[in-house]
């Protein structure tokens, strides 16, 4: 095969591993089962991701300040003894926390060196639990090292493709623990949902950069693999 000449926008065209469009196969080899990622909505993707790091700055300062003015606010209301006030305030409170806790995990996305141990089972649970999808399959007390928000986000992508679309989604993983790794295995709904090469593009890149690897197979199956702590 004959040397082509290397896509700056992509990879090489001898390396599809090193192409950001394409996931790959079972045999290393582009993946058959879903389209290749769109360049135009990577490039996207990552115009927004380049923004991030100063909407969360901006985003944490606003919230701060309401976190002031509701911790002021509620201070007045407790001297009404208003039952119905003091619910709207506690509610309030509540939402707010849970603002704060998802700019939290946004933030810890653009920490993508630092690696720490989790049980494999907490990180499937919180890969899947943000998207609706009830996962099923007996996972093992196994523990992993790597870098977490990376994983769970690529995991989420992932399950989310595997899943396809609607209410009440389910998946059933199996798997298979070998040496230093566990493997991981899903069904995937057939036909894909719309955009599926592009969330596996994006799914493969942050579960290789946390330390493992994603591959389709020809049987329609995701099959994800995970270095053990």
């Amino acid at each position: 095969m004959s040397d082509l000449p290397r896509d700056p926008r992509s990879g090489s065209a001898s390396d599809p591993a090193s192409d950001p469009t394409v996931h790959l196969g079972h045999l290393d080899e582009p993946c058959e089962v879903h389209e290749p990622a769109s360049l135009d909505r990577i490039l996207a993707f990552a115009t927004i991701g380049s923004r991030v790091a100063t909407f969360n700055h901006d985003i944490a300062s606003k919230l701060q300040g309401l976190m002031m003015a509701l911790d002021e606010l509620t201070e007045l209301l407790e001297a009404k003894r208003d039952p119905d006030l003091d619910r709207a305030a506690e509610a309030a409170q509540a939402s707010l926390r849970d603002v704060n806790t998802l700019l939290t995990a946004n933030r810890s996305l653009t920490r993508t060196t630092v690696r720490s141990r989790a049980a494999l089972r907490d990180v499937i649970k919180h890969a899947s639990a943000h998207l609706d999808i009830v996962v099923r399959g007996e996972l093992p007390d196994a523990m992993l090292e790597v870098t977490l928000s990376l994983l769970q986000h690529g995991l989420g992508l992932a399950f989310d493709v595997a899943a396809g679309t609607g209410r009440g989604r389910s998946l059933t993983l199996e798997t298979t623990l070998a040496d230093s790794r566990i493997e991981i295995s899903c069904a995937t709904v057939s036909p894909p949902p719309a955009h599926a090469g592009d969330h596996l593009a994006l799914a493969a890149f942050a579960i290789r950069h946390a330390g493992g690897e994603l591959r389709c197979t020809a049987d329609q199956h995701i099959v994800i693999r995970l270095p053990l702590a």
